[in-house]
């Protein structure tokens, strides 16, 4: 089977690009078309704020204050706890790639600023990824969508994975942070697969997930005993539940495609 006529079974639009790192195979469709960055945008700001802490001697036990005002609705667990409570750089950027924190998004945001963050992402040659607003405001500002590219989020994760992020220490943050990301990846088998038995811990995922009410997407890095790679499948037209086993689907293709190369 392709990777064509696999997705011509799947209804819906798919952006798709994936690179084994150790020999330059690539797997690629539609990985220019630009979709809603949902919460992969949590991956450059995440980004930033390592850079400041490499760049400009930031320390991540600085802390900010979670007002009411701050709450917002949406994927985390800081929408649930008591305003007025301090939280570290540390604790917010961690919440906002392990649980996909809203709330903690918006502080980091409100911290860093929309123009930082978009200053980092042209700085490494992603012009079509962009943030344009915080997260899940109300109103929505629905004439402004966060968005990238399948090719652009997989370079960024080259970028992670080949320690070229600003810089080694950097990029090794990067993946610490993405691998306790906890929502299941798409682009390689659960551990519990018993196909794969004896083989891991051998296969590691370090990666990020993004969801709106009609999109899903998953972005990351794949390590396994003949190597690495990188993989981006960005998906929306039908409910993200849907999505979701659509997007695991052409994953697995990714995986096993990439894994024997």
């Amino acid at each position: 089977m392709t990777l064509e006529s696999l997705v011509a079974q799947l209804p819906g639009q798919y952006g798709i690009f994936a690179r084994n790192l150790n020999t330059g195979q690539t797997i690629a469709m539609g990985e220019h078309q630009v979709f809603p960055s949902a919460s992969l945008i949590k991956v450059p700001i995440l980004a930033e704020v390592l850079r400041r802490v490499e760049e400009e001697g930031l320390s991540l036990d600085e802390t900010l204050v979670m007002r009411a005002e701050d709450q917002v609705p949406g994927s985390g667990v800081l929408k649930d706890l008591t305003p007025g409570t301090r939280y570290t750089l540390r604790d917010l950027s961690m919440l906002m790639i392990t649980v996909s924190d809203n709330t903690a998004t918006n502080l980091l945001i409100d911290y860093l600023t929309v123009d930082s963050v978009n200053a980092l992402l042209r700085r490494l040659g992603l012009p079509q990824t962009s943030l344009e607003r915080r997260l899940e405001r109300v109103p929505a500002q629905v004439t402004r969508v966060n968005r990238t590219t399948a090719h652009e989020m997989a370079r960024l994760m080259e970028l992670v994975a080949t320690g070229q992020l600003i810089s080694q220490d950097v990029s090794r943050r990067m993946i610490d942070r993405l691998q306790r990301c906890q929502a299941p990846y798409a682009f390689a088998p659960p551990i519990e697969d018993p196909r794969y038995i004896g083989q891991l811990p051998a296969i590691q995922v370090a990666h990020k997930t993004g969801s709106l009410a009609q999109a899903r997407h998953d972005c990351g890095i794949v390590f396994h005993a003949k190597g690495v790679f990188v993989a981006s499948i960005l998906s929306q037209g039908a409910p993200a539940s849907q999505l979701q086993d659509r997007i695991h689907r052409i994953g697995q293709f990714i995986f096993r495609r990439l894994r024997a190369a």
